[in-house]
This record gives C-alpha cells, structure tokens and sequence, in this order.
C-alpha cells in the first residue's frame, strides 16, 4: 500500500550495523525511530543514499533522452510517457522519495550533533541537506521544507514553501555550515573514512563543497532580473574559502565492492556482480545523435568513453522519439561506454566512486560565474580549460588529448574564438556531465536554453509546444494523502509552471 513519502519516513533512520558495509545496500533500514542517533553511523548511510539516487540512471533518464545525450534502442517499445511528454503523477517519485528519506537522517544528525564534540557532524548535515532540497526545489518547485521533518510532533501533512524561499534559505544554511566548521574548537571530534565516506573528514574540503554549492545555487539564479546584486553580494561573503579545484571533487567512496546492492549504483544499472549485462539494460539506452555529432565534429576524443563503436571507430546514435530508428535496426548505434576494467567509461566499473559534485563541474561553475563578471579576480578562460581538462582526465584521457581538443581552429572547443563564451561554456558542460549529473544538465537548459540545436521527440503523438517539459508533478502519494497542501500550489503546468529561476 502506498504511503505518504513524510509518513514513510517518519520512523525510517537508515543503519549501519556491525558490518561496516552495510550502509553500501540503501534497502537496509531500521523500522525503529531511536531517540538518539550516532552520527558517524548514520552519516556514511546518508551520503551513500545520496550517491544511489543521483547515480541512478533511472531517477533521471528524462533527461538524458529529451536533451540529445541518449535513446531508446527500437528493438523496445519507445516510452510513450517520455516520447509524448505524458508524464504523470507517478513518474519518478522514486527520486523524490529517496530525497526526503536521506533528508529525514540528514536532520537528524543535524539536530542531533548541537555539542562542540559533533560541530562537524551538524555543518555537513546541514551542507548535505541543502544539496537534497536543492534538487528537490530544481525538479519540483514549491516542496514541504520547514515542516518536512517535523513528523515527532505530529505533523504528517507538512506545508509547501515558496521554492525561492527555500532557495534563499539554503543560501543561510550553507553560510551558517561554513561559520560551524570555521569556528570549530579543539573539542571537534575528526571524522574519519568510515564515518565520512565523500572526504575522509577533510574539513577543508567540505568548506569548498559548501562554497561550491553555494555558488551553483546562486548561478542558477543570474538569469533573474533583479538578482545580480543579490547574487555577487553573497558570494562576496565566502569568497575568500575558494571552490572545488583540481583533484577536490565530491565522490561517495563506500569501498563499492563487488557483490549485489553494493557496487557504484550506476554500473549495477547495466551489469550484475558477475560481470555479465543485466536483463534489459546495455541494449536498452542507445547513444542520442546529437551527442554523437557534437563530439565527432569537434574530434572529442572522450566520444570512445562515452559510447562503444557500432563498429570499428565508427559512432553514431539516434534521435529519442522515432518510431523506427533505422541506425538501430541496420546496428549502427553506438550503446553506453563499457569496457571491462576501464573506470573512465560512463558505465565504469563495479568499485568506482560515485559522483556527487566533480571537479570539472565545479569548473565549469566558476568559469561562467567569472564570464558573467559574479566573482572577482577568475580568469574565465583558463576556468574552462581547466574544467574540460579535468573531465578528459576523469575519463581516463591525458592532457595531451585535452590541450589537443581545445586548442582546435574552431569556435565549438577554442575559448579565445567562441563568439559566444557562455555558450561554449554550457554546451561543453553539458558533454561532460553526460551520464554524471542529469539534474544540472536539465536546470542548464532551462535557465539558459544551451546547448541550441538540440532535436528532441520525434514521436508525432507529443504533447506541449514541441519542448520538453520544464519541471514534475508532484508524486502519487503526496496526492493521495497531503492533497490539501499540495493544492495550495496551484495547477501545474508542465511547460508553464516554471522553475523559479527560469527567466526565458
């Protein structure tokens, strides 16, 4: 029987027992609500819940399909649901379940760590949240954030808040985790690589996490009218703390081992513990054809990491939404990259760490925050360059293949040529990101419309005005039970109802 999402977790703290893997199966939890919860057990539980839903591949597949990165091999029925944008009120409330579940131990640590023993223990709980609720707010909008966790006081139909409120809220809530960490006394117990499974306990690295964070829910913002001053004077406030650099990238470390529910979530999509293709999966996704071309007209060298060869060197890949793709049929589409012990392609391998804010995307960040003039004293040129040299290298790539591909006589890789920076900017984040973070790529285009070009479903039957749609409804289960708030809304629109943030 479906439940409310905040019913299910009112009562549910996902464990570690004595094993110190188990938090790597994220089925396992406790049905027990204890009064008092050990952080350096729950945490490590939380952050890899975290890494499940956003490595995942079905949480966020709309996106990689509607914007050119992938598709559906003909040999399967095409998903009208995606193909003819008829979402529904069911269609991936998995993620936003997963979401609040993470959020509900988050909180509690947070709630739980107020001594200056656990000073550190609060400050990433309340980073980690706000790293939840800001996709929550990107995928859904309006969501119950100040009552969501309020469930010990009886409340099981939380309200929902104004996404930019929450939005600027995430903003206080970073700064105030930043101030923790920086006003640390010698009482601070340290965390270590069992009880921090994203960076050991490196404090100095959480800092950057946070500041990044910050910045990426910021950006997201610049497009705004209105917000520019709003938006430099933040960041003026962290400067000083810096971003993620080279090397520093958010990656949930569990020690992924090779046994069920416990390999990188990403690659258990596509192969079991044997090594061997699950049911239905590496000949299911195919490589979407504006990827495809994008990379080959611009000689990426990373087109052998992302994709496998139909045949020889040759690539290509299909338009999501047609009928009948004729690549597929003739077998002249590219699947997902895999090659058996290469960690660079997109599927892996079975031990690789699972993204949950990379280096270059960082980058990326900081390099359009310093085009667009937000932050002081960047160089926008040599952010970028750095941002696509650290996806080469995350690929497996050397900077060789780097420095060949940028310095190309071409406007499409060459910053000092692009007649359109910010342009260049996004599209060469939205190649890098492909099959690393869906939710960053959707927001991009939804606030700035690149990569242009873009083809998306071909299927006849489509609804809307020809895009895909810009937000989800609200799951099932939050209708049927907190249907009163949920109304409070008002009617949803899938192309009308925009993101706060989306200002075109």
């Amino acid at each position: 029987m479906k439940k409310n999402i905040l019913i299910i977790i009112a009562g549910i703290l996902v464990f570690m027992s004595s094993c110190s893997k188990d938090f790597l199966n994220v089925n396992e939890k406790n049905p027990n609500s204890p009064s008092v919860v050990d952080p350096k057990l729950v945490l490590p539980a939380a952050e890899n819940a975290i890494a499940f839903t956003m490595n995942n591949p079905r949480r966020f597949e709309f996106v990689y399909l509607w914007h050119g990165l992938w598709s559906i091999s003909a040999g399967y029925s095409q998903p009208q649901v995606l193909t003819q944008y008829k979402l529904v009120n069911s269609s991936y409330q998995n993620a936003f379940i997963e979401f609040y579940m993470a959020g509900q131990n988050l909180d509690a640590i947070e709630k739980q760590s107020t001594s200056a023993k656990n000073v550190y223990f609060e400050a990433i709980a309340k980073i980690l949240k706000a790293y939840v609720f800001q996709n929550l707010v990107d995928c859904w909008g309006d969501v119950p954030y100040t009552e969501a966790f309020k469930t010990a006081d009886g409340n099981l139909k939380p309200k929902y808040d104004k996404q930019q409120d929450i939005y600027e809220d995430l903003v206080v809530q970073l700064d105030a985790a930043i101030a923790l960490i920086q006003g640390a006394t010698a009482e601070a117990s340290p965390l270590s690589a069992t009880s921090d499974i994203i960076y050991n306990g490196d404090m100095t690295k959480w800092l950057k996490f946070a500041n990044t964070l910050k910045l990426r829910i910021l950006i997201h913002q610049a497009d705004m009218a209105g917000r520019s001053a709003y938006i430099t004077g933040k960041l003026a406030t962290t400067a000083a703390i810096g971003y993620i650099g080279v090397g520093e990238g958010a990656l949930n470390s569990p020690a992924y081992v090779v046994s069920s529910t416990k390999m990188n979530p990403f690659y258990e999509i596509f192969y079991n513990n044997a090594g061997t293709s699950q049911p239905d999966a590496t000949t299911y996704y195919f490589a979407g054809k504006d990827v495809i071309d994008a990379l080959k007209a611009t000689n990426d060298a990373r087109i052998a990491k992302f994709f496998q060869p139909y045949s020889g060197t040759s690539y290509d890949g299909n338009i999501f939404g047609t009928p009948t793709d004729l690549l597929t049929a003739q077998n002249k589409t590219s699947k997902l990259g895999y090659a058996v012990g290469d960690a660079g392609t997109m599927i892996g391998t079975p031990t690789k760490p699972a993204p949950i804010l990379t280096d270059f995307e960082s980058l990326f960040l900081q390099a359009e925050a310093a085009e667009r003039g937000l932050i002081s004293g960047a160089n926008a040129q040599a952010l970028y360059e750095s941002a696509v040299g650290r996806s080469f290298a995350y690929m497996g790539l050397s900077a060789a293949a780097a420095g060949n591909f940028l310095s190309q006589n071409t406007l499409k890789t060459n910053y000092s040529l692009a007649t359109n920076k910010r342009e260049l900017i996004i599209t060469q984040k939205w190649t890098a990101l492909n099959g690393i973070a869906p939710v960053e790529i959707w927001t991009d285009y939804r606030r700035t419309g690149y990569p242009t070009g873009l083809h998306f479903s071909t299927d006849p039957a489509k609804n809307g005005p020809g895009i895909p749609p810009v937000r989800l409804f609200y799951p099932q289960d939050e209708v049927n039970v907190n249907n009163a708030n949920v109304l409070t809304v008002g009617p949803i629109d899938l192309w009308t109802s925009k993101i706060f943030w989306q200002n075109r």
